[in-house]
C-alpha cells in the first residue's frame, strides 16, 4: 500500500504547468521509453516494466525524452556496474537492518505546498557504535528511493531534510571510510533517478560533520551547491516547511519517526520481489562511453549538471 500521498487539484494543476505537461505528452515518452527498451538488448523488456515507471522518469526530466531515456538506460545499467550497491533488498534483514539503528530514512507521506516531496535522514539520539556502517547506510538509502518509484505520482521536486545533532565525533572516521560508497550515490541520484533536487535542509552541521558537507557538495554544480540551508535548531524548519507533512517529534503534526520508519521497512518489504526481479534484469551492461555517460573515467566521475 502506498504511503505517499498524491498531489491536490491546484497541485497537480500548477506542477503540471511547472514541469511543462501538455497534453499527450506522457503518452509520447512512454512510447519513446518502451521502444528504447525494445531496441536496446541491455534494457529490460518493455513488458516487463509497469508504465508508471517511465512517467516518474518523464515528469522528472521535465519532458525531455532524450534526458529521461538516458537516466533510465543510467538506472538499469547501475545494477549492473554496481551491484554491490543494490544486493541487498530488504530492510529486515542483515546487513540493512542495523541501519534503522543508527539513521532514519523517512519520505514524508504529504506533500508541501508547492509540490515538494520531502525526505528526512536523521541521526537517532544515542545510536548504538556497532551500528555504523556508511555504506551499508548508502544502499538503504538507495532501496527506500528504488521504493518511492512504485509509490510516486505527481511531485514538483525533492527537498531533503539532513539532521546531524545527535552526531558524535567517532562518524568522521565512518564517513571516511564509506566515501567511495557515498560519491557513487550521489552521482547515481543525480544522473540515474528522475529526482529535481531543490532544496537540501541541513541541522544542526557542528564542525565535526563539515568534512561530510564538503565531501557532498563537492560531488555537485554550483547551482544545487546554492540551494544547501544550515541551521542551527531543528525549530528553524518551520520557516521552511509547513508543520501539517513534519513529524510530531519536531512539533509538526504527522506520525512519529518511528510509526514512519516501521511502515517504509513493511513498504520495502511489499515490493521486494520485484526489486530483486528487476536487477535480475538489468544483469548485463555495455561498456561504459567514457566521453558522455554519468559513470566517467574508469574508477571515477565527472561532476553532473542536473536541473
Amino acid at each position: 500500500m502506498s504511503l505517499l500521498q498524491v498531489p491536490s487539484s491546484k497541485q497537480e494543476e500548477m506542477i503540471k504547468q511547472e514541469l511543462g505537461e501538455n497534453p499527450g505528452d506522457i503518452e509520447r515518452g512512454v512510447i519513446d521509453l518502451r521502444s528504447m527498451c525494445a531496441a536496446n538488448p541491455h534494457l529490460p523488456r518493455p513488458d516487463t516494466i509497469d508504465n508508471h515507471i517511465f512517467k516518474v522518469f518523464i515528469r522528472g526530466c521535465r519532458m525531455d525524452f532524450e534526458r529521461a531515456r538516458n537516466k533510465f538506460e543510467a538506472f538499469c545499467y547501475a545494477r549492473c556496474r554496481y551491484r554491490d550497491l543494490y544486493i541487498h533488498r530488504s530492510l529486515n534483514e542483515p546487513p540493512l537492518s542495523d541501519v534503522a539503528k543508527f539513521l532514519d530514512i523517512v519520505p514524508l507521506p504529504k506533500l508541501t505546498d508547492e509540490g515538494l516531496r520531502v525526505t528526512i535522514f536523521r541521526v537517532r539520539p544515542g545510536y548504538p557504535e556497532s551500528a555504523v556502517d556508511i555504506t551499508s547506510a548508502v544502499k538503504a538509502i538507495l532501496l527506500i528511493s528504488d521504493t518511492r518509484l512504485f509509490d510516486e505520482k505527481l511531485i514538483l521536486g525533492d527537498a531533503f531534510i539532513w539532521e546531524a545533532s545527535n552526531v558524535r565525533a567517532s562518524m568522521a572516521a565512518y564517513v571516511a571510510g564509506g566515501a567511495n560508497a557515498i560519491r557513487r550515490s550521489i552521482y547515481l541520484a543525480q544522473g540515474a533517478y528522475p529526482q529535481r533536487m531543490r532544496r537540501i535542509h541541513v541541522v544542526g552541521a557542528a564542525g565535526l560533520v563539515g568534512s561530510s558537507l564538503n565531501l557532498m557538495r563537492s560531488c555537485v554544480n554550483e547551482k544545487v551547491r546554492n540551494r544547501y540551508y544550515l541551521h542551527n535548531k531543528i525549530e528553524e524548519l518551520l520557516d521552511h516547511f509547513p508543520a501539517r507533512i513534519l513529524p510530531m517529534e519536531w512539533g509538526g503534526e504527522e506520525e512519529s519517526f518511528d510509526v514512519l520508519t516501521k511502515k517504509w521497512r513493511q513498504r520495502v518489504e511489499e515490493v521486494r520481489d520485484y526489486l530483486r526481479n528487476f536487477n535480475e534484469l538489468c544483469q548485463v551492461a555495455p561498456e561504459p562511453k567514457y566521453d558522455n555517460d554519468i559513470y566517467g573515467t574508469a574508477g571515477a566521475f565527472r561532476k553532473l549538471e542536473i536541473d
